[in-house]
C-alpha cells in the first residue's frame, strides 16, 4: 500500500516526541536488528557450493566481492564479528544513501510502524515538543491522543509537564524528556503515577498509566455538543470533550490528527452528525497532522471535491519527472453536505504534511477553500505547512517479513499539478495567520476569529 507517512522530527528547533512504545523509531535514532540468518550475498555463497552456478555468476561484481569479504572476516579475522552486527553495518549504510522518508525495515519493524498507523499502541498517549525556540529543554504537550489514558485523565494539549512520580507527594520537579521516559520504564502497564502540569500560570495534578489501546484520529464539536470515539476499537461515537462556545450555530468543527487506523469510517459518521444538526459551516482541523494512508485520505477528500459529477482525481503522482497516474475520490460527496452557501476553512501548521497537504491542495484545486479559509498557526515564530509532497511505497523482501520502504514518486496536486514539496504553504500565498496559544483553546478560538 502506498503510504505517505512519516514521523515530523525534523524541525530544528523542535524536537517532538511521542510516549507510545508501538510508534517507530526514527530511522537516525535506530539500531536496527538485522536477520541473524544469512542474506540473499550469502545464500549466494550456499547456491555456488550446491552446484547453483547461474546464481553466483548472476550477481554483480561488488556483491560477489562482498560475500567473498564476509567469509574471508569469518575464517580468518582474529576477532568474531557477529552476523547482526556485520549485516546491520551494511543496512545502515544502505539507509545512509537514501533520503529521510526511505530505509531498510526488519519484520519487528515494519509491524511496530503498520500498527502505529492502525492506532495501535501502548504507553499514556502524548507526544511532546521537547526543545522550546531558543533550544532550552521541555515537554510541553503539543498532542493527546483520542483515546488514550492521557485523554481519559484530562490532560490538555499546550501544558507543560514539570513534574512526575510515582505518589502525589513524591513529585521530581523536571522538564527533562530523557528523565520522564526514564521513570516511565520504571512504571508497569496499568499502574498508576502523577504528574504536575502548567497551563500559563496554572499547575494541576493528574494521575496517569501506561496502557494498550487504540488511537482515535477524529474529533467533531459544535458549539452545543462535543464527540470522539472510544472503546476497543476506537469505533463507539461518544461525548467526549467541551463544546467550543465560540463557534457559531451553522459552523461544525473536526479534527483530524492521522489519515490511518478507523479515521475513514470515523470521518463518514462526524459528516454525518454534521448533516444530522444542519450545519452549513466546517472547520477542518489538520495541525499536527503528518499524513498516513492514501486509501484514507481518498475517502475523506470524497467530501471536498466541489463542483464535481463523477469521481475525480485528488492527487497526481509523478515519478521520475513523467506523470504516471492520477488517484480518485472514492465518492463523490460535496453536494450531500454542502451548498453553494456553505464556507470550509481549515487549520495547518508546521507538523501538517504530506497527505494532509495533498488534501488541501485537492480542496484548493476544485475550490471547497481558497488561501484566504487557511489559518496557519505559528510554531516558533514560522507559519507554514511541512512541505512534504512525496510518496512512499513499501516492498517485502521475503518470507521473514522485512521490507524496504522507498521514495517512489512526488505528489502534485490533481488540477493545477502543483508541488509544494519542501516548500509547504506559506503566508503569502494568502492565508491567515495566529500566534501559538498559550494553550490549544486559546489557540483555536484565535483561529477561528481570524477566520470567521
Amino acid at each position: 500500500m502506498d503510504d505517505f507517512f512519516e514521523e515530523l522530527n525534523e524541525d530544528k528547533k523542535t524536537e517532538e516526541k511521542g510516549l507510545n512504545s508501538t510508534m517507530p523509531p526514527t530511522k537516525h535514532e535506530k539500531k536496527r536488528k538485522t536477520r541473524t540468518v544469512v542474506t540473499a550475498i550469502g545464500l549466494a555463497v550456499v547456491s555456488f557450493i550446491a552446484g547453483g552456478f547461474s546464481v553466483w555468476f548472476s550477481l554483480d561484481k561488488q556483491l560477489r566481492t562482498l560475500a567473498k569479504v564476509k567469509n574471508t572476516i569469518d575464517r580468518e579475522y582474529y576477532k568474531e564479528i557477529d552476523d547482526e552486527v556485520f549485516y546491520g553495518a551494511i543496512f545502515d549504510a544502505v539507509n545512509g544513501q537514501l533520503d529521510d522518508y526511505s530505509g531498510y525495515m526488519t519484520a519487528d519493524e515494519y509491524a511496530a510502524s503498520a500498527d502505529s498507523l492502525a492506532g495501535k499502541r501502548a504507553g499514556i498517549g502524548l507526544v511532546f515538543s521537547t526543545l522550546d525556540e531558543n533550544g532550552k529543554e521541555q515537554m510541553k504537550i503539543v498532542r493527546v491522543c483520542g483515546n488514550s489514558p492521557a485523554e481519559e485523565a484530562g490532560v490538555v494539549a499546550g501544558s507543560h509537564l514539570i513534574a512526575f512520580g510515582k505518589t502525589k507527594d513524591g513529585l521530581v520537579e523536571s522538564q527533562v524528556f530523557s528523565e520522564f521516559s526514564d521513570f516511565l520504564n520504571t512504571c508497569k502497564d496499568e499502574e498508576s503515577f502523577w504528574v504536575r502540569l502548567r497551563v500559563g500560570e496554572t499547575e494541576s495534578e493528574k494521575q496517569l498509566k501506561k496502557s494498550m489501546y487504540v488511537e482515535n484520529y477524529v474529533f467533531y464539536k459544535t458549539n452545543a455538543k462535543s464527540y470522539g470515539f472510544c472503546g476497543n476499537n476506537a469505533e463507539q461515537l461518544t461525548e467526549n470533550g467541551a463544546p467550543m462556545s465560540y463557534l457559531n450555530d451553522e459552523t461544525a468543527y473536526i479534527r483530524l490528527t492521522q489519515f490511518g487506523g478507523e479515521a475513514g469510517s470515523s470521518f463518514q459518521k462526524v459528516m454525518n452528525l454534521f448533516k444530522t444538526d444542519g450545519k452549513k459551516n466546517l472547520v477542518l482541523d489538520l495541525r499536527g497532522n503528518g499524513g498516513g494512508y492514501l486509501d484514507v485520505m481518498q475517502e475523506i477528500a470524497s467530501y471536498f471535491c466541489k463542483g464535481a459529477t463523477e469521481k475525480k482525481p485528488i492527487a497526481a503522482v509523478a515519478d521520475f519527472g513523467e506523470k504516471k497516474q492520477k488517484y480518485k475520490a472514492t465518492d463523490n460527496l460535496y453536494g450531500e453536505y454542502f451548498s453553494n452557501e456553505s464556507r470550509i476553512c481549515v487549520l495547518a501548521d508546521s507538523s501538517t504534511a504530506s497527505a494532509s497537504e495533498a488534501l488541501i491542495g485537492c480542496m484548493i484545486d476544485y475550490g471547497a477553500v481558497g488561501y484566504g479559509d487557511i489559518c496557519l498557526s505559528q510554531r516558533n515564530g514560522v507559519a507554514k505547512t511541512f512541505g512534504k509532497g512525496i510518496m512512499q511505497a513499501t516492498y517485502f523482501l521475503g518470507a521473514e517479513k522485512d521490507a524496504i520502504k522507498l521514495t517512489t514518486a512526488e505528489i502534485c496536486w490533481p488540477i493545477s499539478e502543483r508541488s509544494i514539496h519542501t516548500r509547504g504553504i506559506l503566508p503569502q500565498d494568502g492565508t491567515k495567520t495566529v500566534a501559538e496559544g498559550v494553550n490549544d483553546e486559546i489557540e483555536l478560538e484565535m483561529a477561528i476569529k481570524a477566520l470567521f
